[in-house]
């Protein structure tokens, strides 16, 4: 699998849709590798 954020080939990609303030169900899906995955939820948790 592809991540859509970095590009780089990985066994294991993650897309985290509804959690508490944020809803994507409605988005366009993207997919994170496990790397820029933790990279996006410490953004979140730092922006809160």
């Amino acid at each position: 699998m592809k991540c859509d954020t970095c590009g780089k080939e990985s066994a294991e990609v993650k897309r985290v849709v509804v959690d508490k303030g944020y809803d994507r169900a409605s988005a366009k899906p993207l997919y994170n590798c496990p790397e820029c995955y933790e990279k996006k939820e410490r953004s979140k948790s730092s922006a809160a």
